[in-house]
């Protein structure tokens, strides 16, 4: 190599040098960037649930992207999440938060336990072989599996309400088992968000059934990360329904149901319905 080459070959291993630590520092600044501008679009969302003196629930908190939100919102955050990975992350995180109470199980329809089916992501780990089932067919996940299995402790939502108290929201984000969480769930409480997918919305329907037999209720919906209501007003049972049908076969579409009871004195009505159920 002669000496003109010797001296572009070190001029562009030192370009490469600086180079690199600053693409490096630029795509971290995108990252926070992004991630800020998304906890701004949720707590723009999220605040029209909850008030600083309101307790919130957390179900399928996973990496606690929603939990520090809702922390700055409300007075006190339960995040129930039952993978030890996303545990031990979740308390290295909120362990000095005097607002954020993590509880290291799953939930359901009664106490117990159950089988978890754990993915190499973390975040579609499920409960629900039906769901994991669907998801498989459909192609959505296609690049993941569900190749490990665990057993996690189960509590129910009643529950949660006994030991915590009553919530001004709950988020449900549970991949699949969003019907067997509300099963656990005796009386109307006053606004929740549960995830749903195309393929697997005989499950959604359910959980708007259950809903709305615990009180009467309205609905609306967000899609994807939008953090978005996609309805201009809240409609009833029927009307959220057929909304939802029109994504059957998008399994590129996912996203939350909003449900809001309108029983204005909801202590009252869940004395009732406790008493129903003696």
């Amino acid at each position: 190599m002669d000496s003109i080459g010797r001296q572009w070959r070190a001029q562009r291993i030192t370009m490469t040098k600086s180079v690199v630590p600053k693409l490096g520092v630029v795509r971290s600044a995108w990252r926070v960037a992004r991630d800020i501008r998304q906890d701004f679009l949720r707590g723009r969302l999220y605040r029209q649930f909850m008030g600083m003196n309101d307790l919130v629930f957390d179900i399928g908190a996973n990496a606690g992207n929603r939990t520090k939100v809702f922390a700055q919102l409300s007075k006190q955050v339960i995040a129930v999440e039952p993978q030890p990975s996303c545990v031990k992350s979740l308390q290295a995180q909120f362990s000095a938060n005097p607002k954020i109470r993590v509880v290291p199980k799953a939930l359901g329809a009664r106490e117990g336990s159950a089988e978890i089916m754990i993915s190499n992501a973390t975040v579609i780990s499920s409960l629900s072989p039906a769901w994991v089932q669907a998801v498989r067919e459909s192609g959505r996940f296609s690049q993941f599996t569900w190749a490990g299995k665990g057993t996690v402790e189960v509590t129910t939502l009643d529950s949660l309400i006994e030991e915590f108290g009553s919530p001004g929201f709950i988020k449900i984000d549970v991949e699949g088992y969003e019907f067997e969480v509300l099963s656990g769930l005796s009386r109307p409480v006053r606004a929740l968000s549960f995830e749903f997918v195309p393929e697997y919305l005989a499950a959604a329907f359910q959980c708007i059934e259950r809903l709305c037999s615990l009180g009467n209720t309205e609905f609306n919906y967000s899609l994807g990360e939008s953090m978005k209501l996609a309805l201009r007003s809240w409609v009833p049972r029927d009307q959220i329904t057929s909304a939802l049908l029109k994504y059957t076969g998008d399994n590129h579409v996912f996203g939350d149901v909003y449900a809001r009871s309108t029983t204005r004195d909801l202590s009252s009505h869940s004395m009732k319905q406790r008493a129903l159920t003696k």
